[in-house]
């Protein structure tokens, strides 16, 4: 299998957690849904088609959990006055056609997120997809999960990547829980930081989601786990989400 490495990199990011109401949680690191949305828009696809086209792609993510920070954001609930046409000498400063009818939620944004990806995609796809990441050019601005926050993206290269044999394997990407079982000695030994996650991982044309649950080293250090689900990626131990 080939696989395109890439990185992904902004000022800042928001992926709104699916379990959100009024106020706007962001999670860590960028779902498997957002970053077939990311690749959509290189590759100059519609809104909600990636997510059917590019399956059944391959995406490993790696990178360490960023810093957040509360931001308070104006959604508006109707579309403001429009301003007058004429401008009279007696008019007062503060009037205002129409109220403004505004509230204010808190978002979370993620602070200078960077992540390394590893993407496998349909034949169709996988060429016209490295060559625009690799001459920096694509249809649609790709981001950090809303259109405010931008995201560059840079080529590092193809690699081949092959299954590992069943074993304990030191993983430097997201790993799906259920591909096998950490080896706990070694992770108090090298004082990792471990996270559970629950991640969209697809969605349908209806817009429903499916979710797996994930774990994430904080800063991105490789993860000891007992599996058969790893693979070799150059100089990388990967498992795709």
């Amino acid at each position: 299998m080939n696989t395109i490495r890439f990185q992904i990199r902004g000022r800042f990011g928001h992926f709104l957690r699916a379990e959100a109401n009024a106020s706007a949680p962001s999670y860590p690191v960028p779902p498997r849904t957002a970053l077939l949305g990311l690749i959509g828009a290189i590759l100059g696809l519609p809104k909600d088609v990636p997510q059917k086209n590019l399956e059944p792609a391959e995406i490993a993510l790696s990178g360490p959990m960023p810093q957040t920070h509360w931001h308070k954001a104006k959604l508006r609930k109707v579309v403001p006055g429009a301003l007058p046409l004429v401008v009279k000498h007696t008019q007062k400063t503060g009037k205002q056609t129409e109220p403004e009818k505004a509230t204010l939620i808190g978002q979370e944004w993620l602070i200078n997120p960077r992540y390394t990806v590893w993407a496998s995609l349909p034949d169709e796809y996988h060429s016209d997809f490295e060559e625009r990441v690799r001459d920096h050019r694509w249809h649609f601005n790709p981001c950090f999960g809303i259109s405010e926050h931008m995201a560059d993206v840079e080529y590092e290269g193809s690699v081949e990547t092959k299954p590992l044999p069943a074993g304990l394997q030191l993983v430097r990407t997201i790993l799906p829980e259920a591909i096998g079982d950490l080896e706990m000695g070694l992770v108090f030994q090298d004082e990792l930081i471990l996270h559970s996650l629950r991640l969209p991982r697809a969605v349908s044309v209806e817009r429903v989601f499916t979710h797996a649950n994930y774990i994430l080293e904080r800063n991105a250090k490789p993860v000891p786990i007992k599996t058969s689900h790893a693979f070799q990626a150059g100089d990388a131990v990967i498992t795709f989400l």
